[in-house]
Formats: C-alpha cells, sequence, structure tokens
C-alpha cells in the first residue's frame, strides 16, 4: 500500500502457491519467479486476471541451480562458448563443484521444481495471464545473454509457441513494464531490433543465429 500510495508498481518474488495468493490479495503487481511448489488452481488465476498481473516465469535460473553436475550440452554451443566468460565455464567445470551439484539435494528439489514451473507458465498462459521473459541471469553460474536464448526455448519445452515465447520477450515485456516506446517495430517506436539468418518462428532455436543488432534504427556492431 504505501508503495501505491507514492505511485510506484510492485513486483513480488515468490515460490509458493499460499505465498502468491497472499501477495497477490496485497497488490502485488507483477509476480517474478515461477510458482514452484504445486498447479496454479482458478483462485491465484483470478487473482492475477483481476488486476491483469503479470508473469516472469525465469525458468533458466532453475536450470542454473543443478545443471552442472555434469557437462551442460550447451557448453558444446559455438555460440555459447564465443561470448561466455572463460573462467566462469571452468569454475562450473571443476570436478569438486559438479560431484557438489550432483550430490546436493538442494539442486535435485530445484530439478523438480523446473518441471513444475513449466506446467504452472503452460496453465497461466493457457488462462489468458500475461507472461513476460526473465531469466534472472548475472548470479554465479548463469550467463548473462545466453540465458536469454535458453529461456526461450525453456519456454518453448513448455508448450508454449515460439511466437507466443518471442512475443514475451517484446512487445508483452514492454506492456508489463508500462513502457510505450519499445516492445515492437510500430511508429514512433524506437527501432530497437535483431537480423537473424533464419526464421525463429519455425524454431525459437534460431535465435541464435544474430547477425546484427539495432538499437534505434543505428547498428551495433
Amino acid at each position: 500500500k504505501a508503495a501505491h500510495a507514492l505511485g510506484f508498481r510492485v513486483a513480488t518474488h515468490l515460490f509458493y502457491l499460499d505465498d502468491a495468493k497472499r501477495l497477490l490479495r496485497m497488490g502485488s503487481d507483477l509476480v517474478a519467479h515461477s510458482i514452484r511448489d504445486a498447479d496454479v488452481d482458478s483462485e491465484v488465476v483470478s487473482l492475477m486476471k483481476a488486476r491483469d498481473v503479470c508473469y516472469v516465469p525465469t525458468l533458466a535460473r532453475e536450470v542454473s541451480t543443478f545443471v552442472y553436475a555434469e557437462r551442460p550440452d550447451f557448453f558444446d554451443d559455438p555460440f555459447f562458448m564465443k561470448y561466455a566468460k572463460a573462467t566462469e565455464v571452468a569454475r562450473v567445470s571443476n570436478p569438486t563443484f559438479m560431484r557438489q551439484t550432483a550430490e546436493s539435494p538442494t539442486a535435485a528439489r530445484y530439478r523438480e521444481a523446473l518441471a513444475q514451473a513449466q506446467r504452472n507458465l503452460k496453465a497461466l498462459e493457457a488462462a489468458g495471464v500475461r507472461v513476460a521473459m526473465g531469466t534472472d541471469s548475472g548470479p554465479a553460474g548463469r550467463f548473462p545473454g545466453y540465458f536469454e536464448h535458453l529461456e526461450l526455448r525453456l519456454m518453448v519445452q513448455a508448450g508454449l509457441t515460439p511466437e507466443q515465447a518471442l512475443e514475451s520477450a517484446t512487445s508483452v515485456a514492454a506492456s508489463c513494464l508500462g513502457l510505450d516506446d519499445v516492445g515492437s517495430l510500430t511508429p514512433g517506436r524506437w527501432a530497437d531490433f535483431l537480423v537473424l539468418g533464419a526464421d525463429p518462428l519455425a524454431d525459437v532455436a534460431n535465435t541464435e543465429t544474430l547477425r546484427t543488432v539495432y538499437i534505434a534504427g543505428n547498428e551495433i556492431r
């Protein structure tokens, strides 16, 4: 209430279904991170739709907690290796770190949480809740830039179409943040866009065929 009185919107980070309901009743404007302990139900859907609350699943965040139990497939992806920080790749590839991850009960629980998060993402999207893409990348073990591409693939794996996943990262994300000058190629908005070498609607992994980035119509080299 204090934030709203000052004109600020409130984003809440959560894990549990009961916490989501409580925070939504208190006036949360955006849910960051997935509900990961149980299936979403009609009550939480109603609470979110009543105030058009956006949902940011951050699926890649879950992956980072358990994937280094063994060498992840993306370590063989040239697109990843071209830009990844070598010292961080080396850190999570250390045999001791990998063994600790493999033996961690917490990592095992987060693996289960990812599956739950993906089920809830599909259910909420199907119910008409606005979904905005986010990764929570930046902390150790998460690779900014590449994890955004990974997030899109995880969203499609959860049941979204490539078009829905791409919109979640562009026009929907902009609308959830209340931005009216970015998010789509529309007259009067910033001409921010990517040029790809293959169609991402055919396969969302084609976002990795990145050729050129434009900001405000200017090519970024």
